[in-house]
């Protein structure tokens, strides 16, 4: 067996360049959210580890901006990152993600990416392209590259647009196969659909399209994916499941957003082509914000001192601040969560009014918040809905069961939250605005 690695090529995914955490207990020093700088911060420590590790080409998975329409801002930075690579001479292909495209046929964020004469090409849909800027098979949709010309390593890159199911009515077919002879790795951007993990990933992930299982069993030498924010391969299709080739692998994302992802490492994945042919994959990891989601408090059968009093013993063990992140950030507060579950309508009520205790109790933190889960019903049958207390005495008048409130503290969460990261920016904004005010004008009364 012969290990000399004759290759090496770098993938990430899932940049989302321009994120910004909703809620941060302040800004960055630079007036940014904190957040966002975070997104900048581990993009250059990627970009950097790739370079320091040789690798011949780099390939990013997509989503390498959080909306269709990025700030120039976001812009700016990820280009000023993008030239060490320029200046490390190595070459890059850029695929197109979900957060890439939006409605109806604007062309891909991706296009932003596309600098053949700096190295980068991206593959995205653009019928006004000039022939010589095309790749085949299917422009855009699937395309083949060979990053090193000398080396017979192909890259069959499918976008998100194509795994739109409905090409196919268009006469648009799809078919990645391997080209004989060569090394052949499979790249797109989707949920691959035999993870198990991710049956109603869409409500955490936004991911809308899928990458058929069909497609890993012909004969790759390796897949990598990007769109599911955990890194690693994929469970049943890992070199731990006994597959040498054909293993399937998720770049994972360089950011957490919020408390809708796993908490776990960020970073980059390490791909190595030996003399004899084999191709392996190595999680390469950076630095990332601390995150701590602190154990569910069941609130059954306790007071609002109770939960008061195991909050506030959380709150105080530090103060929240980590040393590494405030060297390369600029701020290094914490993220923290606590969910509090099976709370009734009166416990929710007494927890709210000690909300700016919390606050601050927690410190350093950068973020802090409560959350509910499985609320229990109140008096009414209601589990998903709040009563919103009145600033004035209300006995014998009707309180109100907030509908607005309720989707505003929903704007983060499950199935809201991936239905809104679809929307472009200058759709989400309109969207949230227009249905808070109708559900303040359709909220019920409970004549308590």
């Amino acid at each position: 067996m012969n290990n000399n690695v004759v290759l090496k090529a770098g993938f990430f995914g899932c940049t989302h360049a321009g994120y910004g955490m909703r809620g941060m207990a302040r800004k960055h020093p630079s007036g940014l959210n904190i957040r966002e700088v975070d997104g900048y911060v581990t993009y250059e420590l990627v970009q950097r580890d790739m370079i320091a590790s040789e690798v011949n080409f780099q390939v990013n998975g997509g989503d390498t901006f959080h909306v269709h329409h990025p700030p120039v801002r976001a812009v700016n930075a990820e280009r000023r990152i993008d030239a060490l690579r320029i200046t490390a001479g190595i070459p890059a292909i850029a695929n197109t993600g979900n957060h890439d495209v939006g409605a109806g046929t604007s062309v891909s964020a991706a296009a932003l990416l596309h600098q053949p004469e700096l190295g980068r090409c991206a593959v995205f849909v653009d019928p006004a392209r000039p022939d010589d800027d095309m790749f085949g098979p299917v422009p855009g949709y699937y395309e083949v590259h060979q990053p090193v010309p000398e080396v017979p390593l192909f890259l069959h890159v499918v976008s998100h647009s194509g795994l739109d199911p409905r090409l196919q009515e268009r006469g648009i077919e799809i078919d990645p196969r391997p080209i004989s002879g060569g090394v052949n790795i499979l790249v797109s951007h989707g949920i691959f659909s035999a993870d198990g993990r991710l049956f109603g990933a869409d409500d955490r992930h936004g991911a809308e399209r899928l990458v058929p299982e069909e497609w890993a069993d012909r004969g790759w030498d390796q897949t990598i994916l990007s769109d599911y924010h955990t890194p690693g391969p994929i469970p049943g299709f890992g070199p731990a499941d006994g597959r040498e080739r054909g293993q399937v692998w998720m770049t994972g994302s360089l950011i957490g957003r919020g408390f809708s992802d796993d908490i776990c490492d960020r970073g980059w994945l390490l791909m190595e082509l030996t003399e004899d042919g084999r191709v392996t994959v190595t999680p390469r990891y950076v630095w990332r914000r601390p995150q701590i989601d602190f154990d569910v408090i069941d609130a059954r059968g306790k007071t609002i001192d109770d939960i008061n009093l195991i909050v506030r013993e959380r709150l105080a063990s530090q103060d929240w601040w980590d040393d590494e992140s405030a060297e390369l950030t600029g701020d290094g507060g914490y993220i923290l969560r606590q969910k509090i579950a099976h709370t009734t309508n009166a416990q929710r009520h007494g927890i709210r009014a000690l909300a700016a205790e919390w606050a601050v109790a927690a410190g350093r933190a950068a973020y802090w918040a409560f959350a509910w889960e499985d609320p229990l019903p109140n008096n009414h049958g209601s589990s998903a809905l709040e009563r919103t207390p009145r600033q004035h005495n209300n006995e014998s008048r009707p309180r109100s069961l907030d509908l607005a409130h309720a989707f505003t503290e929903r704007l983060d969460q499950g199935r809201i939250a991936a239905i809104l990261r679809g929307m472009a920016e200058d759709i989400r904004k309109p969207v949230i605005a227009r249905t808070q005010q109708m559900l303040h004008e359709l909220t019920p009364t409970d004549p308590r």
